[in-house]
């Protein structure tokens, strides 16, 4: 009776321990996941960011006197927008 306790003990202490370690991989991915998307969502409002300051530089190329200036101007912002 003695030995059949025991084995029972091992399987449980064996079943606690998978559930303890399900339970940190998910909280661990939890937080993977959050930690991806925030970057996720400040890459892309930096983007965002950058591509409405090379717009407005775009826009103001386009109120140039003639259109040698304006492409030049628009060369010019082109090779200082960097991807």
């Amino acid at each position: 009776m003695s030995t059949s306790n025991a084995s029972v003990f091992r399987v449980q202490s064996w079943r606690t321990t998978l559930l303890a370690a399900s339970v940190v991989l998910l909280i661990v991915m939890a937080l993977l996941m959050k930690w991806l998307v925030e970057l996720q969502v400040e890459t892309a409002q930096e983007r965002q960011l950058r591509e409405a300051v090379a717009r407005e530089a775009q826009a103001r190329c386009f109120l140039l006197a003639t259109r040698q200036e304006a492409d030049a101007c628009r060369a010019a912002t082109a090779a200082n927008v960097t991807p």
